[in-house]
């Protein structure tokens, strides 16, 4: 049997992971902090490893028999860009670093964004040998994680994992443009240029995970060599339209209005929401990171390198995912 250790298991993503491992016969770890919540992990035959990707012992400890690290902690949005260095950068570092130490080194894999190449141009979709061109605090951070661990790349086998937007049961993000058109029967989008976006079901991004672990080519260690890194998205790219379009038809709006706010309001909204994250001292689901991101124009990317290498495919199309997630959040009570 295989033994894999999962860090952000806790999280959205991490969920869906966890529960992919299990079903494919993995023993599985999961890193957690003392305050972590794991009641949604309760009754799965997982081990949890007391520990925190900003404690290099705890993880050696946690690693120890382990033939893959899944790396998923990390921050999306903060009220301060420190803090997703602090743990997007340096908590890769650590992990990495974890690995290098150990008598024998697992497979890592690491999960970063397509917010650390940047956005796509025009209608292509970004591939892995275009230049990176991070825009946002959040998409330098995780950039710089990646960078980390091609420090490592010739002590430790990595391959890094670019997902675009990311849904699926358990998200909170992009349930609210759920909400949003169930509640009001419009989806508000920013400017008025109709941008292409990629998408992945995190069921699929976990899929992708594991075939990268087992199949996926590795990092050299060399900046310029695009070796270990791959896209992972569904092969259909839409519009903002089209998602409101889709998104109304599966939350019983099939009549949903797209409203488009001028990028002066939307730089005035997210500049209300930072200052009121800071009052708070939490972040909101807008700020002006998330801004510089909707400003930039169009994030779609291209999976034919990890499904060339792995023979990754999603198990359906982005519409279904979309209309499996809807059904969720209704069944659940969410919507």
């Amino acid at each position: 049997m295989r033994h894999a250790l999962v860090t952000g298991a806790t999280g959205f993503i991490g969920r869906h992971l966890v529960r992919r491992l299990l079903s494919e016969g993995m023993a599985v770890k999961c890193l957690v902090r003392p305050q972590s919540r794991v009641e949604h992990l309760d009754g799965q035959d997982v081990a949890f490893v007391q520990g925190d990707v900003s404690d290099t012992s705890s993880l050696q400890r946690a690693m120890q028999d382990v033939d893959v690290v899944y790396h998923l902690a990390g921050l999306t949005k903060s009220v301060s860009s420190r803090d997703l260095m602090e743990l997007n950068h340096k908590g890769t570092r650590n992990v990495s670093l974890a690995c290098s130490r150990l008598v024998s080194q697992p497979t890592l894999v690491v999960v970063s964004s397509l917010a650390a190449a940047g956005p796509s141009v025009g209608s292509q979709q970004r591939v892995e040998a275009d230049e990176v061109n991070p825009v946002s605090h959040y998409g330098h951070s995780k950039r710089a994680g990646e960078l980390a661990a091609m420090e490592f790349a010739t002590e430790v086998p990595t391959t890094i994992v670019r997902p675009p937007i990311v849904m699926g049961e358990y998200d909170l993000d992009v349930f609210q443009w759920f909400q949003m058109v169930r509640k009001f029967g419009f989806h508000l989008a920013p400017g008025f240029v109709n941008y292409h976006y990629s998408m992945i079901h995190a069921d699929d991004l976990a899929s992708a995970l594991i075939l990268a672990a087992d199949r996926g080519g590795r990092l050299t260690g060399n900046v310029e060599d695009n070796a270990g890194i791959y896209f992972a998205a569904c092969e259909e790219v839409m519009t903002y339209s089209d998602l409101g379009r889709l998104i109304g038809d599966c939350v019983g709006r099939p009549h949903a209005r797209m409203v488009h706010a001028p990028m002066l309001m939307v730089w005035g909204l997210a500049l209300g929401c930072d200052l009121w994250s800071r009052i708070k001292k939490s972040p909101t689901l807008f700020n002006l990171d998330k801004a510089r991101e909707a400003a930039a124009g169009a994030w779609a990317c291209s999976a034919d390198k990890l499904r060339s290498h792995t023979g990754f495919e999603p198990a359906m199309s982005l519409e279904n995912r979309l209309r499996q997630t809807a059904e969720w959040y209704i069944q659940e009570k969410w919507l």
